[in-house]
């Protein structure tokens, strides 16, 4: 039986419990132990083994980390209420609320599944962090829980052991490095690893024992040349410890840098604690003097510590016998949150508010998430960004550090700032220099943020932002500020067709009442939200208000003005007045309009998308784009002339695309603004008539 698969029984748990708890509450423990053995008695786990191991591995992992005994004996409990007899009710006589109320939160949680259908996935995915923010101690228990699960694993079926090792990739193995839990998480990386890719993973132990031979000595040696030196320059209440990588650490080293075996140059690995921060800069100074460093693999996570609140200095050393080693620095209360990460909360609860707060401000940005978040796959999505960062630092004016994933923009600087920053904000500066809110930031760069308020998001900044917070935010405020546009477009189009038919005078209230009670509405404003969304269809609503058969649908409406209403212009085939047009009622943007020829639109129809045909008489005033592509001969000054013909007309070019065909052909993608197709015919003769130009059509 392999380490990871050895059975612990209840005399080791209260062992390692003996070291860091009062004897009363040990007591308690056992007790728990009783009632659980006495619940599960009779029940055995696929491996063959007797049900009651299981918690008492749970527990035993969880004293590793020195939890209190609530959690310990919810651990011991936490599978009673849902396989046994054993009630609520009976956990709250024999231990109190507390440790029922923990239990009852580890039941919810039991049999999520994350390899269903994506909705059902993200619903269990929701459930799992509001679980986490009543009681972190849920959390920690289900983590437990699954590593134990993952390293009995070899009893499974291959099917279901991929299925599971997947999963606990996917998400558990991210949220233990999310809490901090690096033991946990090191841990569940190699079983997945394992199971994942049992052939990479051989391969690797090979070629990391082919390569390493008999290199303990080395270790050793590393080990105590750097102790002496510590020791010869005043620093002697050290710990040095020396290991070897993991076979999953280096294989994601190789996949995330494209790296062959050869090349991934630090495979041994040395810890120095010191006393306190200061003694951790001296160390590096130190052991930099022992051995040459290799420029650039210096990293500061002491300054500037990770999201899960990791402290320590890294940096990679040119050692002896042609070796490359990793030596990481940092103090004893580091190290400590290091090895213990949100756990560290119960052993500082009462004097420690950095330790106590480890974790507070990812679950408060999860709750704002959730908040926002308008599906339970949006919550899944968004989550998982910040589940997977790289960590970017940047600084505000004031000099506070904001930590953001890798890749992330001004945008989400602004709304890490605060919600109302990021949703007024117009433009920025980075280092002094005005940048736009699209700019990628990078480590070190200060960011000052320009607001205006009477600025507002645009769908655009969801293609900008990164962060699960920046995108929430965004789609909350988009969501507010379309409300009213919805409404007016869901009244617009219900009337429309009321009166098109001549029926709007004569539906009566009680007729309205009855079609708000069948669609579920509280009010009309709701009803013509719904419509607005395309969650009602027009035709359902119309033929409910007549009491007519819900088979004659509503195909066609007029439309006369388009400005201050969700109605917008599909930038796949531009349509504008003059053109037969029909519009696709969406969800996220109310009424969309085609022209009647657009693929896409032909596409929706097939889909059975809501559509209706549009009678459309634009307001003489209004502008509308269109795209034309200008086949030219390339000669000098051509798009200057170009520009002064369409600026003749009076109408304007709101973008342009150059696109190369060869040395003497150009082709022109030109995107104005006109009234209808009147001018924009107006438009294409003038520029036809220009000498160079050998074709404009309209895309």
């Amino acid at each position: 039986m392999s380490l990871f698969e050895k059975r612990i029984l209840i005399s080791d748990l209260c062992k390692a419990l003996d070291i860091y708890m009062p004897k009363e509450q040990v007591e308690e423990v056992y007790r728990a132990y009783i009632l659980a053995a006495t619940a599960h008695d009779g029940q055995y786990r696929r491996s063959g083994e007797a049900y009651v191991f299981h918690p008492i591995n749970v527990a035993m992992i969880l004293a590793e980390l020195k939890l209190d005994y609530y959690c310990i004996i919810a651990a011991l409990l936490h599978d009673c209420i849902e396989d046994t007899t054993l009630t609520q009710k009976d956990i709250v006589r024999d231990f109190g609320i507390e440790v029922a109320h923990i239990v009852q939160g580890v039941s919810k949680l039991t049999g999520l599944e994350f390899h269903s259908n994506v909705d059902k996935q993200a619903k269990n995915f929701r459930k799992l962090f509001l679980a986490m923010s009543t009681d972190m101690r849920v959390m920690m228990i289900k983590l437990a829980d699954r590593l134990h699960n993952m390293r009995t694993l070899k009893s499974m079926s291959r099917e279901k052991q991929l299925r599971i090792a997947k999963e606990t990739a996917e998400i558990h193995a991210p949220i233990a490095r999310r809490l901090g839990l690096n033991n946990i998480r090191v841990e569940l990386d190699n079983l997945c690893f394992e199971i994942i890719h049992p052939y990479r993973h051989k391969i690797l132990v090979k070629q990391i024992k082919k390569q390493c031979g008999n290199r303990k000595k080395i270790i050793k040696r590393i080990q105590k040349e750097i102790e002496a030196r510590l020791d010869q320059e005043g620093l002697s209440q050290v710990i040095v410890t020396g290991r070897r990588k993991q076979p999953c650490s280096i294989y994601k080293k190789m996949k995330i840098k494209q790296l062959k075996f050869s090349q991934v140059l630090d495979m041994y690995a040395f810890r120095v604690v010191v006393g306190d921060v200061s003694q951790c800069y001296q160390a590096m100074g130190i052991v930099h003097n022992l051995y040459k460093p290799l420029p650039g693999k210096f990293k500061d996570y002491v300054a500037l510590p990770k999201s899960n609140g990791y402290q320590s200095l890294h940096t990679v050393l040119f050692g002896p016998n042609k070796i490359f080693i990793e030596v990481q620095i940092r103090s004893n209360d580091m190290h400590f949150i290091s090895e213990y990460g949100i756990a560290a909360h119960w052993h500082y609860k009462s004097n420690n508010k950095d330790v106590s707060n480890l974790a507070s401000n990812w679950l408060g940005s999860l709750l704002d998430i959730q908040r926002n978040s308008g599906t339970s796959v949006d919550f899944l999505e968004e989550t998982k960004a910040d589940l997977f960062p790289s960590e970017v630092f940047v600084f505000t004016p004031q000099g506070d550090i904001i930590q953001l994933p890798y890749k992330s923009t001004v945008l989400d600087f602004a709304y890490a700032i605060h919600t109302n920053v990021g949703n007024r904000t117009i433009k920025a500066k980075v280092d002094q220099v005005s940048a736009s809110i699209s700019n990628k930031l990078k480590s070190g760069q200060t960011i000052e943020i320009i607001t205006d308020k009477h600025s507002k998001p645009n769908p655009s900044w969801l293609q900008i932002a990164i962060t699960a917070k920046a995108k929430s935010s965004i789609k909350a405020k988009l969501k507010e500020e379309s409300a009213s546009e919805l409404i007016q477009l869901g009244e617009y189009l219900l009337t429309n067709a009321l009166d098109y038919r001549g029926y709007n005078e004569s539906v009566s209230e009680d007729r309205w009442q009855r079609c708000l009670e069948e669609l579920k509405c509280d009010s009309k404003k709701d009803l013509y939200m719904k419509i607005g969304l395309s969650e009602v269809l027009v035709s359902v609503v119309f033929n409910k208000l007549q009491n007519k058969d819900s088979k004659d649908l509503i195909k066609s409406i007029s439309i006369k003005q388009t400005q201050g209403k969700a109605i917008s212009f599909a930038h796949c085939c531009y349509p504008i007045p003059g053109d037969k047009v029909a519009g696709i009622l969406t969800r996220s943007k109310g009424l969309v309009m085609h022209r009647f020829d657009c693929g896409n639109l032909l596409h929706a129809k097939q889909k059975n998308e809501q559509w209706l045909e549009i009678d459309w008489m634009a307001d003489e005033s209004e502008e509308f784009k269109v795209l034309i592509r200008v086949q030219v001969e390339n000669r000098r000054g051509m798009l200057a002339l170009i520009a002064n013909t369409i600026a003749k007309i009076g109408v304007n070019i709101e973008h342009l695309e150059v696109e190369e065909r060869d040395h003497s052909m150009k082709a022109l993608n030109l995107v104005i603004g006109v009234l209808n197709t009147v001018q924009l015919d107006e438009v294409m003769y003038a520029i036809n008539s220009l000498e160079f130009v050998r074709l404009v059509e309209r895309v």
